[in-house]
């Protein structure tokens, strides 16, 4: 037993010895962090419009990238594009069984991890293939994405434009709006996001994200739903790193 135990305190040794005496450290952020107001628009039968306290990050760590409500890392560069890891918390659907008669079942927001391929197209366009698998803590289904997106340039004013088509699988769509008695069918969704930042100084940016979702029919016909839009709005004040 005691042979074990100094086998066992040697390898430990061997693992810790390198990091207790390497100089760690720490990737800078760079990018904006912003406090900010958040308009939500849900299409959910009785449940109000909301505004709400939050948190933009723009940026990078490191290789990693932050992207308001993702944030990702490239896995492999290729010649023609860049395949990174990409996660997610869905915002943008949710529903608290508190704030609808029409349910006791809460919709919770999904937090989402998948593959993701960035090819550029040219003239300043990107495409990207995502596929998003809910980790568990919601509609344990999938999502997978179509976007292109461009950065565009208007004096100090940088606005990004971004068009995406969504595929959602029954599972999902039943999670956010199916009952009992309605069974939703897999479908499509499009979106268009606008991102705006402009400097006020050297340090600081106002910044603002508009994300539109138009659904698909079996969405609009559910029960819990009086839309087939979802819309949120934020606007905010941050500091640039």
């Amino acid at each position: 037993m005691s042979n074990i135990k100094q086998h066992v305190a040697f390898v430990i040794s061997a693992i810790l010895s390198p990091l207790c005496f390497a100089e760690w450290e720490l990737p800078e952020f760079n990018g904006l962090i912003a406090g900010a107001v958040t308009y939500e628009n849900l299409p959910y039968r009785g449940v109000d419009i909301e505004y709400n306290p939050s948190l933009l990050v723009l940026g990078s760590i490191g290789d990693g990238f932050i992207e308001g409500n993702r944030a990702g890392y490239p896995v492999k560069r290729l010649g023609w594009g860049t395949l990174s890891l990409v996660g997610q918390i869905r915002m943008h659907q949710y529903l608290d069984a508190s704030d609808s008669p029409l349910t006791d079942e809460d919709r919770k927001r999904g937090i989402e991890l998948g593959p993701q391929l960035s090819v550029p197209l040219g003239n300043g366009y990107i495409s990207q293939f995502t596929i998003f698998q809910d980790l568990g803590v919601a509609h344990e289904s999938q999502e997978f994405e179509a976007s292109v997106y461009k950065r565009f340039r208007f004096e100090e004013l940088s606005v990004i434009a971004t068009l995406a088509a969504q595929y959602h699988t029954a599972d999902l769509m039943n999670y956010y709006v199916g009952t009992e008695d309605y069974n939703a069918k897999a479908e499509l969704t499009q979106e268009l996001e606008l991102l705006a930042t402009y400097p006020l100084s050297e340090h600081w940016s106002a910044i603002a994200v508009w994300r539109y979702y138009r659904h698909g029919s079996d969405f609009e016909n559910s029960p819990l739903t009086n839309s087939d839009t979802t819309q949120r709005f934020a606007i905010g004040l941050g500091m640039r790193f």
